[in-house]
């Protein structure tokens, strides 16, 4: 894949949001193990690194390129600062290569090598040469091939297998570091969320408005860190692919019933908790912080968009708690945004922005009085929860502009939710220290 950037907004950005969280953020970073490749993996070390300078320096010595830039073998994304860096998990894989390098992922890599070893994965082939030329066919093929793989599974099945002692091959590559399954899956969940905020980070702060405009730069610090305090609230919403979390999706009573019996500078670890602790006790996020995955493990695709339902009409499933194979292939089934991301509900979040601080007399529509923020709550369930998003097959995904809108609006004080995440933002106790 061709390499994207994320990226985080400048020093001076920083020190305007955050609340009393300054020394911590500027507090040196901890040595932690990493590991780097190149781009055919011909080669793989492991370095220490406190800083995205010193593994670029590090990794230098072992790949002397000319212009070495550094990228997540898992997606293929450029990390180009520091604050993303800080925000990566110990033992993360990165590809070293040039600017212009066509990345090769993890997924690629070992599709290509399991398309070697066994004719079953000529499904990828057909992935890549033929899904553009006969969509219709490539869909009847792979839907055929997961169906077949699907009862291979179930007649010699290590699904329920939980443990790396007990399911050792499941735990290759970049899932090594984890001890349990539920851990792994519940991790990438929570990367992809992870994902959607620096996307987000980045779209707003690059906005001709935020660089323009030091008022409404102000309120998007402050959208951005009351995402940051939600999505802690939620753990980054790791529970949509972990299958031993409670409650389940409501869409999967279905398939239940027919086929079963039954980041960045963040606050420290004291407040972290506290977040989570009051998110809880008022359910906040209750409703969408729920399984996307039966006890098993099985996830059902969610159907196209223009399905306009729960239910896949080709009926595709996967259980990636089953094998490493499906835990490969389930990289390729998205969370689609039902309204979308980049073309609507952030284009609508800065048009909200730009009223606020050009129109501050402006009324709330509910309650008449003047508006004082944006819906922020709103906007993060559109952006990061299953409120908006569905797990779909990558053949139902369906790339096409929508005429769907964002709900967010103007607040004013009196409205429930602006109150919610003011309290939420007020959790903090003097006695915490780093």
């Amino acid at each position: 894949m061709a390499p994207s950037t994320r990226s985080s907004c400048s020093k001076s950005s920083q020190n305007s949001t955050g609340k009393g969280l300054d020394k911590e953020i500027e507090a040196p970073a901890k040595m932690q193990g990493y590991k780097i490749t190149d781009n055919e993996r011909t080669r793989k070390y492991g370095i220490g690194a406190n800083s995205l300078d010193m593994l670029v320096q590090k990794a230098l010595l072992k790949f002397p390129l000319p212009d070495l830039h550094v990228y997540l073998a898992t997606d293929g994304f450029e990390v180009s600062d520091e604050e993303y860096f800080n925000s990566l998990p110990a033992q993360t894989l990165f590809i070293v290569a040039g600017p212009d390098a066509v990345i090769t992922t993890d997924a690629d890599f070992e599709f290509e090598k399991m398309r070697q070893q066994s004719p079953l994965l000529k499904v990828a082939d057909i992935f890549y040469d033929f899904v553009e030329q006969h969509p219709d066919k490539f869909r009847r093929m792979i839907t055929e091939y997961e169906h077949q793989k699907q009862r291979r599974a179930l007649d010699n099945t290590k699904a329920h297998l939980s443990l790396k002692a007990e399911h050792g091959e499941w735990f290759e590559g970049s899932e090594e570091r984890f001890q349990s399954k539920e851990e792994a899956m519940a991790m990438r969940a929570q990367t992809r969320v992870r994902g959607y905020y620096y996307k987000t980070k980045e779209e707003l702060t690059r906005n001709q408005l935020y660089r323009q405009n030091a008022k409404a730069r102000q309120v998007i610090n402050s959208v951005l860190e009351q995402f940051r305090y939600l999505l802690i609230g939620c753990d980054y919403f790791s529970m949509m692919f972990n299958r031993k979390c409670q409650p389940k999706h409501e869409m999967l009573l279905q398939h239940i019933n027919e086929e079963e019996p039954d980041a960045a500078g963040v606050p420290n670890k004291r407040l972290r908790q506290l977040i989570k602790d009051y998110t809880t006790r008022h359910a906040i996020l209750d409703e969408w912080s729920v399984s996307l995955c039966t006890e098993l493990g099985d996830f059902y695709c969610q159907g196209a968009y223009s399905d306009n339902g729960n239910s896949c009409s080709l009926q595709h499933t996967i259980n990636p708690y089953a094998s490493r194979e499906n835990l490969i292939l389930f990289q390729v089934w998205n969370l689609d945004h039902q309204i979308e991301l980049c073309r609507t509900i952030l284009p609508a979040l800065v048009a909200n922005v730009q009223e606020l601080v050009t129109q501050p007399q402006r009324k709330c529509a509910l309650h008449n009085k003047r508006v004082v923020d944006i819906s922020v709550l709103e906007y993060f369930l559109e952006i990061f929860s299953l409120k908006n998003l569905k797990l779909v097959h990558i053949v139902c995904h369906d790339k096409v502009q929508r005429s769907n809108r964002s709900n967010g609006r103007l607040l004013c004080p009196d409205c429930h939710e602006y109150r919610i995440v003011q309290e939420l933002m007020d959790v903090e106790t003097p006695d915490i220290t780093s």
